[in-house]
């Protein structure tokens, strides 16, 4: 649900996915992991957000600056939004994985 929903959305399905009680360690385990890999995400995506409205111009019809001090700054962030998203990447593999165990120790379907 997470991967297919719209960013305010995703905020919401991690609300609630930080809201849910968990019942033992391994479980409380797989939701911390998810909820770390799904956090990592919107971050990744608020600093490409950054990004992009650092080299917005101020308005329509203004030329956008692309000052050596704009660029680089944008760099910056889209180098950090590139580490974060690998790193959400890391973390939401081993979140489907350890789902899939959860999910076998626990004969969920």
């Amino acid at each position: 649900m997470l991967r297919l929903s719209s960013k305010h959305d995703k905020t919401l399905w991690l609300k609630r996915l930080r809201a849910l009680p968990c019942g033992s360690a391994d479980i409380c385990e797989l939701q911390q992991t998810c909820v770390g890999a799904y956090d990592e995400y919107l971050n990744a995506i608020e600093s490409i957000e950054l990004v992009r409205h650092n080299l917005e111009p101020p308005d329509e019809d203004a030329a956008p600056d692309a000052s050596a001090e704009v660029v680089l700054k944008a760099a910056a962030l889209a180098q950090n939004a590139q580490r974060k998203l690998r790193k959400s990447r890391q973390t939401t593999q081993e979140c489907a994985e350890n789902e899939t165990v959860i999910r076998q120790r626990y004969k969920i379907r």
